[in-house]
């Protein structure tokens, strides 16, 4: 770890304070200082990142098996207080096909998505998030870009052909093709073309004999919709629906101008950097020209990495600067330089072999010496001191690696310019895995021993998540975030950035170049420094998620909040009940409760009045929006290799997955019969009445059928068991009340059973059946097919989802190792939880699969002290 890390900021401002010879006003350096420390304290921002199981691609009917890493986004310490995560799948259209939530155990979060059968091939998104991040812009989610295939169901297959448009059409061949790759001729296809301002429509074609139909797309859309085709094919036997991306086949391309510090002087010698984007959202190349305004030429550019590059040009006073650029394909265009100003600060940086040299251009009306430089990384300030020179330089090894943000500001609090530079310290732990053989055979016991050590040599201590993958089939990422790149580089910054990880390849000068070229080009971060300077936060209108909690209001008849209401809460989930109070504005939380997914709750609001009821409305879950984080591949192919799909869907049917037949249509017909009752107090009642019974009541109300039992008097709404002191307890589907009012809406007919329990057989419920039981059985749906109140909700709001354990065969036995069902395992291994003991050391064991491949082996994490860890290792197979 850094040693400056874990000096106090006190300590680091009073350094450079010391070392200054120039008077500095102590108040303003601290205060300037301390506005950084009060924000990444009082409200420290969160960061997340995902390590999967695979890398980059799945199959249908797979679980993508994750790690939630969650830090401080300042320290990259896992001391956050979120408790939860959210996790979403998200296709091309920007719907979100999965969410789920994950409790946090400890420093992170873990759990899977599992991907159906039925899933379109295709690209889409994971992101991530916690509650607390919603304060913070949508580009600081976590977002990886995977591919799924799926020749699972298979029973239509689909190619795409785009013609080159012509007068706004564009011709488009598609072709359908069964399991076996015959045409599918005779099919009615549906396409709709939902993106058309003017012309939005349906459209039915049938194929021909090979299969194939023949349309013309209107090319002109409304330029912020997604330009999506929907296919159907819906027919006896056979049913299919895809959405696929229109291309965008316009050759248009934009380039932005930056420069150097966001400050363009005249009469000065500047970089100004450049970056070229495509209509679809990817970097293209371009070459041109810089002229002035009498058209002479100034110098040439060109892009020297992903579509971006960098000028240096001699600046004059009154001068207007453009370019004149073409792309590879020949399209030219003219753009316009940033006007140039007489007046204002500019810095420029420069990082040679350990050093970050500065040169401060002052064309203002303040002195130099009147001037600070602070230095933050993601708000932490590192350095504030006066300057007393225009140029100098700062060590490399007094910052942190990450972006370091270098400011210029004047006594008042006003940042003049600003630039952001990266620094690579490499001060990483020292990851080392040992094997307990050189190579493995099919079916062996594997032990694997990583040892953790900081630059300091000593151990790490820390939860680290270890995958062990096929490493043939598995290919390796190079488009999304590895957790070095993600933590230091995109978590920090707006925007797409392409195949982050090269900016880490090694510490050559064209990396560093590369590098530099990208802090140049970013207009946008993570943390504005001359907003929090004087003291102006980030809004924080969402909650720290640090437990479960269901809120909501009541409002009375005259649709008016009903103060002082009670509000009773009731969960399946070990039968939790709570209760809280309404508000003066008719508000309601109830706090310090836990529900998994598929959790049923029920809300009661008792009204004051026995004759007029109140409405419950509780709130619902929001959830934020989401529009194209990254761009996406427009020919619509996966990347996903036949024979891992091939692979994945035999492993899918040995496993019991459900095989996809073609058949005719048919009928089924049947009876539906509900499973016996299983609750826990099932076949121990005194008395009871069940369905057939029921059915001689018809519609008569419940207290008409409780009537009927021997010992139950009925008088009104009170019921009591003879021999008892009070109201007996009610039991609807084994959740408890001892409210008449939740009864009084039932009828025989929405009951499957109902039984007493009275003396002996009620001390099933201790001290609670005192005075005697009831318990109702509802038939299935009957409570929202009876008339339920308005103060009665049931509803199931996104609970965390129960931690499943990733299955490794144990094939410490011949019967089991022998058995001649395929091991067909592609994620050979997955830890989400692995941690180092005292000594840094992590121990595993798992057994290889069958084929004889080569594994990958990915150790990803933080330790407690904020340091990234990543290791990447192979274990040979025979």
């Amino acid at each position: 770890m850094n040693k400056l890390l874990r000096t106090g900021i006190a300590e680091i401002l009073l350094l450079f304070l010391s070392a200054s010879a120039c008077a500095v006003t102590p108040d303003f350096a601290l205060n300037t200082t301390l506005r950084f420390s009060r924000m990444w304290k009082q409200a420290p921002q969160e960061k997340v990142y995902l390590h999967t199981d695979k890398p980059f691609y799945y199959s249908a009917g797979e679980d993508i098996w994750f790690r939630a890493h969650i830090v401080n986004a300042t320290t990259h310490k896992p001391d956050t207080r979120s408790q939860f995560v959210y996790v979403e799948l998200i296709d091309k259209s920007d719907s979100v096909i999965t969410r789920v939530k994950i409790k946090r155990n400890g420093s992170g979060a873990a759990g899977r998505i599992t991907l159906s059968p039925e899933i379109a091939p295709g690209e889409y998104i994971l992101r991530s998030y916690t509650y607390w991040m919603q304060n913070v812009a949508e580009d600081f989610f976590f977002h990886k870009k995977i591919n799924i295939g799926n020749m699972i169901d298979d029973r239509v297959r689909i190619t795409t052909n785009f013609g080159t448009p012509e007068n706004g059409k564009i011709p488009l061949t598609i072709t359908f093709k069964n399991t076996f790759s015959m045409p599918l001729s005779g099919k009615t296809i549906e396409i709709k073309q939902n993106y058309i301002r003017r012309n939005r429509k349906t459209t039915n074609l049938i194929t021909n004999q090979q299969g194939e139909i023949h349309l013309q797309i209107e090319s002109d859309t409304i330029s912020d919709v997604k330009r999506l085709l929907e296919i159907t094919l819906n027919e006896p036997g056979l049913s299919f629906n895809r959405k696929i991306q229109v291309p965008d086949l316009k050759s248009d391309f934009d380039v932005q101008f930056f420069p150097e510090s966001g400050v363009f002087l005249d009469n000065q010698i500047q970089t100004i950097a450049f970056k070229a984007i495509g209509s679809n959202g990817l970097s293209i190349n371009i070459s041109g020209k810089i002229f002035n305004q009498q058209h002479q030429e100034i110098c040439e550019l060109i892009t020297l990495n992903k579509g971006m590059g960098k000028i240096i040009m001699h600046t004059y006073p009154g001068e207007n600067y453009y370019a004149v650029v073409q792309t590879e394909n020949g399209l030219q265009k003219k753009i316009d330089l940033p006007a140039t100003s007489a007046t204002g600060i500019s810095m420029k940086l420069k990082t040679v072999r350990g050093k970050v040299y500065f040169q401060i251009l002052n064309q203002s009306h303040l002195d130099i010496k009147s001037l600070f430089m602070q230095v933050h990384t993601r708000g932490m300030v590192y350095l504030f001191t006066p300057l007393t020179e225009t140029e100098g330089f700062i060590s490399e090894n007094m910052l942190p690696s990450g972006i370091n943000t270098f400011s210029i500001i004047d006594s008042t609090g006003n940042t003049w310019c600003e630039r952001i530079g990266f620094i690579r310290s490499n001060n990483f732990p020292v990851i080392t895995m040992e094997s307990d053989k050189s190579k493995y055979g099919k079916r062996e016991p594997v032990e694997l021993n990583f040892k953790l050590l900081d630059q300091d040599t000593i151990p790490a201590k820390g939860s680290f998540s270890v995958s062990v993958t096929d490493n043939l089939l598995v290919k390796n990422d190079s488009i999304n975030n590895d957790i070095l790149s993600y933590l230091l580089l995109s978590s920090d910054l707006k925007g797409y950035i392409e195949e982050p990880q090269q900016y880490f390849r090694d510490n050559s000068w064209q990396t560093l170049e590369k590098t530099d070229l990208l802090m140049l080009t970013q207009g946008w971060r993570r943390f504005n420094t001359g907003e929090i300077i004087k003291g102006i936060y980030p809004k924080t209108d969402y909650y720290l998620e640090v437990g479960q909690a269901i809120s909501g209001r009541v409002l009375n008849l005259f649709n008016k909040p009903a103060k002082n209401s009670e509000v009773i809460f009731f969960s399946n989930f070990k039968n939790q009940i709570s209760t809280a109070k309404t508000d003066s504005a008719g508000l309601f939380i109830v706090d310090g409760i836990q529900f998994p997914d598929s959790t049923q709750i029920i809300l009661k609001a008792k009204s004051r009045s026995n004759i007029i009821d109140v409405e419950l409305i509780p709130d619902k879950d929001i959830f934020p929006g989401y529009k194209s984080a990254i761009p996406f591949n427009q020919d619509d192919k996966t990347v996903v290799q036949d024979d891992y799909l091939n692979l994945s869907k035999e492993r899918y049917y040995n496993e019991g997955g459900m095989l996809v037949i073609n058949l005719d249509e048919f009928t089924v017909k049947g009876e539906i019969k509900r499973t016996e009752n299983e609750y826990y107090y099932s076949g121990s009642a005194d008395n009871s009445i069940d369905s057939k019974k029921l059915e001689s009541y018809g519609n008569q109300s419940v207290l008409d059928v409780i009537r009927s039992f021997p010992g139950v008097q009925v008088s009104g709404d009170v019921v009591s068991i003879r021999g008892s002191s009070g109201n007996p307890l009610f039991l609807i589907d084994g959740i408890e009340t001892e409210e008449i009012e939740d009864l009084q809406f039932l009828n025989a007919s929405d009951i499957e059973e109902i039984s007493l329990f009275k003396g002996a057989s009620a001390s099933l419920f201790g001290s609670r059946g005192g005075n005697g039981v009831i318990a109702i059985t509802l038939k299935q749906g009957a409570l929202l097919q009876s008339i339920t109140p308005p103060s009665l909700v049931r509803y199931a709001p996104l609970g965390y989802q129960q931690p499943v354990e990733f299955y490794v065969p144990k094939y410490d036995v011949d019967s089991i190792r022998n058995q001649s069902k395929p091991d067909l395992r592609t994620t050979i291994y997955w830890t989400p939880n692995a941690e180092t003991d005292e000594n840094g050391n992590i121990r595993l064991k798992f057994y290889t699969a069958d084929k004889p491949n080569d594994y990958q082996v990915d150790l990803e994490g933080v330790s407690e002290n904020g340091e990234i860890c990543k290791f990447k290792g192979i274990l040979k197979r025979e």
